[in-house]
């Protein structure tokens, strides 16, 4: 009978394992590639999952200005260092399923920036500049509605060398 109440028991155990209780990688982890202005955004940074958190004021921000303005900046906040993602294209009319390299900021440019601030307001900010680059494209936009979905990757790098890798990035948002 003991050997009955063990199998039982076991049986039980193995059958209310949930398959839902599986760690998720951190690319899994990342919001669904969607065309909707469901207002989604995140990318890896340096391999980890890297979305909207924390009490900061703007966590998840775009923008498209006249249509040539382009920012999309994915902000958290944990233990009271903010750090945030940022992608941007100034002056410049962006074109579904273009493709437009990230590099150094200025005017009529398109850049990808990591910026890391602690609680005493010291930052490091990291950079794509002409060598260290990514990539960022349009996947759909539709200015009627006001919405605009796309893909970025970059490298940068701060004033000491040191670099981050952004991945994967994502984002469908309303602006």
């Amino acid at each position: 009978m003991k050997n009955f109440l063990f199998l039982f028991a076991v049986l039980l155990c193995l059958g209310s394992c949930d398959k839902d209780d599986k760690v998720q990688t951190p690319l899994e982890q990342l919001p669904a590639l969607t065309a909707t202005g469901a207002n989604t955004a995140g990318c890896l940074v340096n391999g980890e999952a890297f979305l909207p958190k924390g009490t900061v004021v703007n966590r998840l921000f775009c923008q498209y200005t006249d249509q040539k303005h382009f920012s999309i900046a994915i902000s958290q906040k944990i233990n009271d260092q903010i750090r945030t993602v940022n992608v941007a294209s100034l002056d410049q009319i962006l074109e579904v399923n273009s493709v437009y390299e990230l590099k150094e900021y200025g005017d009529a440019s398109q850049y990808g920036e990591y910026i890391v601030i602690d609680p005493d307001f010291s930052h490091v900010d990291y950079s794509t500049n002409s060598t260290v680059t990514g990539e960022l494209k349009i996947t759909n936009h539709n200015a009627q509605k006001g919405t605009i979905s796309g893909t970025f990757w970059f490298d940068a790098v701060n004033n000491y060398g040191d670099k981050v890798q952004v991945r994967d990035g994502r984002f469908d948002m309303k602006y």
